[in-house]
């Protein structure tokens, strides 16, 4: 589909008007240059989650606060989902196939789009609004896509609720958990991971999937991984750090599972063993 088709079924998931509201300013961004020209700052965020298309359009009420609607269209479902996984705090109104609303913006996502809604300032008719245009928006993408397959490999047990990120490149995961400077586990564009918080005790460990395309792209990053990390080896699949952390590694098939900060040998040990079974259960 041609970049201006795909600007123009952007513009129709944004209407013109809706009662009381007209829109004032429409801003295409068909490319990445677009983007950063666009957000200071914040144009990786989209990008790094395989950015297509996006739309700002502006909505004027002459006695309320504007309100900016920016729907993106980053080509997958997995795709709007990651990046609503990285914005999302809980998950606390019914639109889309998952929606975080905060005083003065609603952002949700549906299918391939993630959608931003802001307003100016947090007025009872502005949040009207913005639910009644995020509502709008909802009935005309009309489909849904599928959540990322692995999340459903996320242990349940301990799992702080929404405190799980979907993404591909390796800088989310140090922003979230610093490992490296470098892409030890080479993810990229074809690589599936997601990063989950659990609890332990008054600790917090992290639990680490990455699935690769095929079985020796998996071996190669897990020896990348492991010359770090562990050049000795691994006894029982798990590790102490200097720290006094434990980590716990293992590779099972084209999935590298890792488990970081846990407080025991046993805890880090319990949650990688629970996760390479959800694997073979999936498989």
């Amino acid at each position: 589909m041609a970049i201006e088709n795909r600007i123009r079924s952007l513009l129709d998931l944004l209407p013109d008007d809706l009662p009381d509201w007209k829109s004032e300013k429409t801003i295409p961004l068909a490319e990445p240059k677009d983007l950063y020209a666009y957000i200071d700052g914040g144009a990786e965020l989209y990008i790094s989650y395989g950015f297509g298309e996006a739309l700002s359009r502006t909505y004027v009420n002459d006695s309320h606060p504007d309100v900016l609607a920016e729907v993106y269209d980053l080509l997958e479902p997995k795709n709007a989902f990651g990046v609503f996984s990285q914005v999302r705090e809980s998950e606390n109104l019914q639109l889309g196939q998952g929606a975080y609303a905060i005083p003065g913006a609603v952002f949700f996502w549906m299918d391939r789009y993630y959608i931003s809604l802001s307003a100016w300032e947090a007025t009872p008719e502005a949040e009207k609004f913005m639910r009644d245009l995020g509502f709008s928006i909802e009935k005309k993408i009309g489909v849904k896509g599928n959540i990322p397959a692995i999340i459903g490999l996320l242990p349940e047990e301990g799992l702080i609720p929404f405190a799980y990120m979907y993404f591909h490149h390796y800088v989310w995961l140090n922003a979230y958990y610093f490992i490296s400077d470098e892409n030890l586990l080479h993810m990229d564009e074809n690589t599936d991971a997601v990063l989950a918080k659990y609890a332990d005790g008054d600790n917090r460990k992290y639990l680490l999937m990455v699935h690769y395309k095929n079985i020796e792209d998996a071996a190669r990053a897990f020896d990348s991984f492991g010359r770090e990390f562990f050049p000795e080896g691994l006894a029982g699949n798990c590790l102490r750090l200097e720290d006094n952390s434990w980590m716990a590694a293992a590779l099972d098939n084209n999935i590298i599972v890792a488990v970081f900060n846990a407080k025991t040998n046993e805890s880090a040990g319990q949650l990688l063993k629970q996760a390479l079974r959800n694997n073979q259960i999936k498989q």
